[in-house]
């Protein structure tokens, strides 16, 4: 099977919640009604959620095209005799509307971004708000959702697609932390993302809130045990309570053994033009050291440390068109549908 991943970025997403094999599973906190989508008869068991953090939209947006794609296209018989997809394109639309300023218009820059992005705190966080037993209440989509999961687990593979405002390449979170485990993944999801065009992120945050380096562009996924602990460190007892379950956590408690991963694909490309370094990640932890400064400025009327940044780094937007296929190619190649010589 040879699979066109431009042709599913290309689909309409329009009316996939209407399809027979979509249903409203709940409410969010304001009201909008949350969907979800049953595809595929197949043995392999895969669950993808999307939007938890709602200043991340292109993930949703990957979902709904890939959703509408399988409903609909011929070419999608292959992969629903192989798998059922558990999907739920958009766990967060409250987060949704409140970034529509910016989010929802036809070309992103950095400045509308920083203008009118929204983003939760912890303890109203999506992704890290799933049920536990003696935890503190859930926000009624988490609820809805891992209901929803719970009666289709357990799971073979599960992904959570994010992103990062600004990064220096795509991302790849995995709850395997063993470099032997994921050596096969990493070969050919590396090279795909090569061949797109973008490099990798390579952040060693050194095991904190549970991120440990595997290899550049890879990383453990965290979990809400070592949020807690990081917080806990700190004397901050109340942060630390805020944490629930992350959606890996959850659906990995379903049984089984899944393979659960997180993109995180950047809104805003770090591209040093002046002052590059050797050193992996040293661009973005100049950008992200110096980046509070240039938004505080920014938020009183000055542009000049923005400017300043943008001069030196770039800091341009990434195709979504790009970072959808990124998406989808996590997902067909990490849950084992396709290898990487099938993917175009």
């Amino acid at each position: 099977m040879r699979l066109e991943l431009g042709e599913i970025c290309s689909c309409d997403p329009a009316g996939f919640h209407d399809a027979d094999s979509s249903r409203q599973i709940g409410l969010s906190r304001e009201g909008r009604p949350l969907h979800a989508a049953t595809l595929g008869s197949g043995p392999l068991k895969i669950s993808l959620l999307a939007g938890a953090h709602a200043d991340e939209p292109v993930g949703p947006r990957t979902l709904e095209r890939l959703g509408r794609w399988l409903a609909t296209a011929p070419a999608a018989a292959a992969l629903l005799e192989k798998a059922t997809f558990s999907i739920c394109a958009d766990i967060n639309p409250d987060g949704r509307e409140r970034n529509s300023a910016w989010a929802g218009t036809r070309h992103w820059s950095l400045r509308e971004y920083l203008r009118n992005r929204v983003r939760e705190l912890p303890g109203d966080d999506v992704e890290f708000g799933f049920p536990a037993e003696g935890g503190r209440p859930a926000r009624p989509e988490n609820i809805a959702v891992a209901d929803f999961l719970r009666e289709a687990g357990p799971f073979d593979f599960h992904a959570s697609l994010h992103g990062m405002a600004i990064a220096e390449g795509a991302w790849y979170l995995v709850n395997r932390k063993e470099p032997g485990d994921t050596a096969s993944l990493r070969e050919s999801l590396g090279a795909f993302t090569d061949s797109c065009g973008l490099g990798f992120h390579d952040w060693d945050r050194k095991g904190e809130k549970g991120f440990f380096r595997i290899a550049p562009g890879f990383c453990t996924t965290p979990t809400s045990t070592a949020m807690k602990a990081h917080f806990e460190n700190l004397q901050e007892p109340r942060e630390a309570e805020k944490f629930l379950p992350s959606s890996m956590e959850y659906v990995t408690s379903l049984g089984g053994a899944p393979l659960c991963m997180v993109s995180e694909i950047p809104l805003f490309l770090v591209t040093a033009t002046a002052g590059d370094s050797p050193t992996p990640g040293a661009n973005f932890i100049e950008v992200l050291e110096r980046l509070p400064g240039a938004i505080a400025g920014f938020e009183s009327g000055r542009k000049d440390e923005l400017e300043a940044l943008e001069k030196a780094f770039s800091l341009e937007p990434v195709s979504r068109q790009l970072a959808m296929k990124l998406q989808l190619g996590m997902i067909l190649l990490a849950s084992g549908l396709l290898e990487l010589e099938e993917l175009a």
